[in-house]
């Protein structure tokens, strides 16, 4: 039997353990011993999941409580006080690696030793060429320790986590998809160190996040900042200099898909990830970015943990601000993928929230006003293009279909959004000015053209935009903005509206001028690309 065949036959479906125990969390106070069925505590620890757009979820999420020795307090005949464990995992290619992860991960965390850091070498070893004598940094000191003949010692929580991620990595190779599927993931274990439960007030709680991937954790802090976001990590992409440049000693190349997306080997759009085995020897590992945090008392309110579905329309401080004042943390992940389907995300959407002892302190929301704005604009937008139109014969017909079929009718040709933003951010463009630049809280990956130069580009293509409300109303006249052709400016201002920049526009902005700082706002041509999606642009090619 393999290792990881090993592994799963001692967990349970739904990553109960122990033949299907419910899982207690174990932690003493004053008054005694705590003993909580974590699966019936929404008032503790919440998750929500959403397939979004997408045909299938390929994200999954566990929350467990483990028993590691020596890191949390045990008092005889009580047994040992437990470590809080929160991970969620966002496959790609399929769920079945996200489904292993869910299912297995807490276990290798939970029963990892010493003795297997040999097995878990020679399995990164596998990778060929410049891995034959890689060990991971956090694993470094424990092989040294080896090599000079020492005896086993307990493990570290980084050489716990390390050794935890590569190891099951690497039983992973045996499965059928390991090939063709791959996920990120990002865990956190919570423990006190005199065995107090991780919402007591008067505890000093140890947060510990490893991450692999995009997948993100977020600390409310509530110590008189007001409720600010505080990241605990950092994604895993392309467009971070660190990480490219680690694939790229190893041989990596980067290219860009239809959606402007960077892709690592035209295949992932994360430089870290769980399978993918095609391109592991290119740096694609599940070595874990290890970060470690003390919270004192009731500093914190609460832990969030999301994946990209997430984090693609909602900034860190968004989330933070969309929690504050829920009820419950189930109550709270529910509001969170809620909050991300309203505001246009297409992925797989996932939440955790586990409540901290500050979680009844008061706290501002922050954003209220600027998610109020957009979220008007995309509603707006919805309702101008509609989700479906229907067909002559009464069946559905895509917005798609039914451009392409009034467009033929009319002699047009109709072309899609992405060959024409390809066509116009790929053209030669000048540096640009400091002026600019994007702010860093906008920064994305690409070239960026301004708004002014966007407009001029679409001019000067040749093609024309439009929003058709139903399949027979195109109507092309010989103006840009004549018929069901939409002008260009007013086309932009929905833009920036749509991407909450400079706030949404009226009915009444139709045919006024953009503003010279509205004409000066630098756009990618993901950020463009993702705007037109949502708008239900096309374009129609005289």
């Amino acid at each position: 039997m393999s290792a990881a065949a090993a592994t799963a036959a001692a967990v349970a479906p739904g990553g109960r353990r122990d033949g299907g125990a419910a899982p207690y969390y174990v932690a003493y106070t004053g008054g005694g011993t705590v003993r909580v069925d974590m699966r019936k505590s929404p008032q503790l620890v919440g998750q929500a999941s959403s397939r979004g757009t997408r045909g299938c979820n390929q994200d999954r999420a566990e929350f467990a409580p483990l028993r590691i020795p020596g890191l949390a307090a045990a008092r005889r005949g009580e047994g040992g006080a437990q470590i809080m464990y929160l991970g969620v995992y966002d496959g790609h290619g399929g769920d079945s690696c996200s489904e292993y992860l869910a299912r297995l991960l807490h276990r290798y965390i939970e029963t990892a030793t010493a003795g297997d850091l040999q097995p878990t070498l020679d399995g990164m070893r596998q990778y060929g060429g410049d891995w034959a004598q890689y060990t991971p940094a956090a694993l470094r000191s424990l092989e040294a320790a080896a090599q000079r003949g020492e005896a086993a010692r307990a493990l570290t929580v980084d050489e716990r986590l390390t050794l935890a991620f590569v190891r099951a990595d690497n039983d992973a190779r045996s499965m059928r998809w390991s090939d063709g599927q791959g996920s990120t993931a990002c865990v956190a274990l919570l423990w006190d160190a005199d065995g107090l439960p991780f919402w007591a007030r008067d505890g000093r709680t140890n947060l510990v996040v490893a991450s692999v991937g995009d997948c993100r954790a977020i600390l409310c802090g509530a110590d008189g900042s007001g409720g600010l976001a505080v990241p605990l990590n950092t994604p895993h992409h392309p467009g971070v200099c660190a990480e490219r440049e680690r694939l790229q000693r190893h041989g990596a190349f980067f290219s860009r898909d239809s959606f402007g997306e960077e892709r690592a080997m035209a295949r992932v759009a994360v430089t870290r990830a769980f399978g993918d085995w095609q391109v592991k020897r290119f740096g694609v590992f599940a070595e874990p970015e290890i970060h470690h945090r003390v919270l004192h008392g009731d500093e914190a309110a609460f832990l969030a943990i999301v994946s990209d579905g997430v984090t693609s329309v909602l900034t860190d401080q968004e989330i933070v601000d969309v929690v504050k004042g829920c009820a419950t943390p189930q109550a709270a992940a529910k509001r969170l993928v809620d909050a991300a389907e309203r505001l246009g995300s297409d992925d797989n959407m996932t939440a955790q929230v586990l409540r901290l002892p500050g979680w009844d302190r008061p706290l501002e929301d922050l954003t209220a006003e600027h998610r109020r704005r957009r979220l008007d604009s995309v509603e707006r937008v919805q309702r101008l293009r509609g989700s479906m139109l229907v067909g002559p014969h009464g069946g559905s017909q895509s917005r798609e279909e039914a451009t392409a079929a009034a467009a033929a009718a009319s002699g047009a040709r109709l072309a899609t959004p992405e060959r024409l933003l390809r066509r116009i951010f790929t053209t030669h463009q000048r540096p640009q000015r400091r002026a600019e630049r994007p702010p860093a809280d906008r920064a994305s990956r690409g070239p960026r053209l301004t708004v002014a130069q966007i407009q001029q580009r679409v001019r000067a293509s040749g093609y024309r935009l439009t929003l058709v409300a139903e399949p027979g109303d195109l109507e092309l006249g010989s103006d840009e903005d004549s018929g069901s052709v939409m002008s260009v400016p007013e086309v932009m201002r929905m833009t920036l509206s749509v991407l909450g920049i400079g706030g949404p526009s009226a009915a009444s902005d139709r045919d006024r001028a953009l503003t010279r700082e509205q004409e000066d706002t630098p756009l990618s041509l993901q950020e463009t690309d993702k705007a037109w999606r949502l708008i239900g642009l096309h374009v129609i090619e005289a």
